[in-house]
C-alpha cells in the first residue's frame, strides 16, 4: 500500500460521512419547506374565506340599510368593523372608508351596556350628535353603498 492509500481511504470515509449528513440535511429541508408551504396554502385559503364572508357581511348590511331597516350609525360602524377585520381588496376598502371615517367620527360615543348605563339627558345628547353626523355623511354612504352592491 502507498503512502497516499493511507490517507485516501480516510479522506473518502469523511467525504462519504458528510455527504449523508447533507442528504439529511437536505432531506429535513425539504421537509420543512413543504410544511410551510402547506401552512401558507392555509393561511390563504382562511383570508380569503374570511374575505368572502366579510363582504357576504357587507352586502347583507348594505341591502338592510337601504330598506331603512338600519341606522346611518350602527351601519357605519359594523361595515368599519367588517372591513378592518377582513383584509378586503384595495377597490373595496376605498368603497368601506367612508364607513371607517364615520366609525371614528363616533368612536367616542359609549356603546351597548355603556350606552344602557346613560342617562336619559346623556343618550339625547349622544342622539342628537350621531343624527347631525348621519346627516352629513348620507349623501356619501348611500353612495358608497350602491358601489359597494354593484
Amino acid at each position: 500500500m502507498t503512502d497516499y492509500m493511507v490517507w485516501l481511504i480516510p479522506a473518502l470515509l469523511i467525504i462519504a460521512g458528510l455527504v449523508v449528513v447533507a442528504g439529511r440535511l437536505l432531506w429535513r429541508l425539504r421537509g420543512q419547506t413543504q410544511v410551510e408551504r402547506g401552512a401558507l396554502q392555509q393561511a390563504q385559503q382562511e383570508s380569503a374565506a374570511e374575505q368572502a364572508e366579510a363582504q357576504n357581511g357587507i352586502d347583507i348590511l348594505a341591502r338592510c340599510y337601504l330598506a331603512g331597516q338600519l341606522a346611518a350609525s350602527e351601519f357605519a360602524l359594523r361595515v368599519a368593523v367588517l372591513a378592518e377585520t377582513a383584509a378586503l381588496d384595495s377597490k373595496y376598502m376605498k368603497d368601506t372608508a367612508i364607513f371607517t371615517e364615520m366609525a371614528a367620527a363616533l368612536a367616542h360615543i359609549p356603546i351597548h351596556q355603556a350606552w344602557k348605563d346613560l342617562t336619559p339627558d346623556q343618550r339625547a345628547t349622544y342622539g342628537t350628535e350621531m343624527a347631525l353626523l348621519e346627516g352629513k355623511y348620507s349623501d356619501q354612504l348611500r353612495a358608497a353603498t350602491a358601489a359597494l352592491l354593484k
